[in-house]
Formats: C-alpha cells, sequence, structure tokens
C-alpha cells in the first residue's frame, strides 16, 4: 500500500511511502497568485495542477488508492500570526484538499500533537530532520538543509500512516 503524508503549507512537502520505504519526497508546488499586490504579504498558492500531477506519478493507479495522512491545521492566536498568513494557511490546506478528492484517493487528518508524539518530537524542526533521517536513510540526499524539516515532517507523517494503517 502506498501512504502519502503531507506537511500543508506554502512552505509545505509531501512524502510518498511503500513497503520498500520512500518513493518520493518533494516540496508542495506553488505558484504567484493572482491579482496580487506586491506588497502582500502572501505572493503565492499552491499550484494544484502540477500538484496533481506528481502524485499520479508516484502514485500509479495500478497500485490502487493511496491513504493519505494530512497535516490537521487550523487558526493559532497570537500577535505574531497575521491574518494573511492563517488565510494562505487554510487557503493551502483548501487546496491540496481539493486535489487529494478529486484524486479520490483516502484522507486522514492527523494532529501535530498526536504524529509527533508518536516520534517523541515536540515543535524542534531539527529533531524532526534527525528522526526522518534516521528511519528513512534512503532520503537523505533531500534533507541536507535545515529548511528540509518540511520534508522531514512530510516523510514522518507518511511513516506514522503506514504504522496506523498497517
Amino acid at each position: 500500500m502506498i501512504v502519502i503524508g503531507i506537511d500543508p503549507g506554502l512552505t509545505g512537502a509531501c512524502a510518498v511511502m511503500d513497503h520498500n520505504g520512500v518513493r518520493a519526497v518533494f516540496d508542495l508546488p506553488i505558484m504567484k497568485a493572482p491579482d496580487v499586490g506586491p506588497d502582500a504579504m502572501v505572493q503565492n498558492k499552491i499550484d494544484g495542477r502540477a500538484l496533481c500531477q506528481l502524485l499520479l506519478k508516484h502514485c500509479p493507479a495500478s497500485e490502487g488508492k493511496p491513504h493519505v495522512i494530512l497535516e490537521k491545521v487550523g487558526t493559532m492566536g497570537g500577535k505574531n500570526n497575521a491574518v494573511q498568513t492563517q488565510g494562505a494557511l487554510l487557503r493551502t490546506l483548501g487546496a491540496v484538499e481539493t486535489v487529494l478528492e478529486c484524486l479520490n484517493y483516502k484522507i486522514q487528518y492527523v494532529a501535530p500533537q498526536s504524529w509527533k508524539k508518536r516520534f517523541g518530537l515536540k515543535s524542534e524542526k531539527s529533531k524532526s530532520l534527525e528522526t526522518a533521517r534516521r528511519l528513512h536513510p534512503e532520503v537523505l540526499a533531500e534533507l541536507k538543509r535545515v529548511k528540509d524539516h518540511n520534508r522531514a515532517e512530510a516523510v514522518l507523517l507518511a511513516h506514522f500512516g503506514r504504522i496506523e494503517v498497517a
């Protein structure tokens, strides 16, 4: 069975895993948002067509419908969370959900606290990278940089799904 882990967001990522391990990990494709002024805090949006093509490439129909573990996101309070940023996160989630629904993939929403607890993680991004590298050395090349923490979290979401679905 193929399991897909998705860490949503404009800097989010996707990991596709099967019984052999991670077959693909990639950043969520983005594009310039239409009719956005130069002073807008959020300039991009998810490229749904590109995401669909990537998923179809790595999840052939002949292998059955994949199971998707999608991190459950929501709005957050606080002074540092601009309305535009939260709106972009929810817009991104909606775009990802729409692509998955059009592909007829089964979606399981998992709160960050649930899957991170499984791996003994809190909020430190470096720990997610370390854990993903340890569990899946086959993707070390895709997890080289500090900013690859979203890829690492996508890998861990897929790993979580493989454990939970199996």
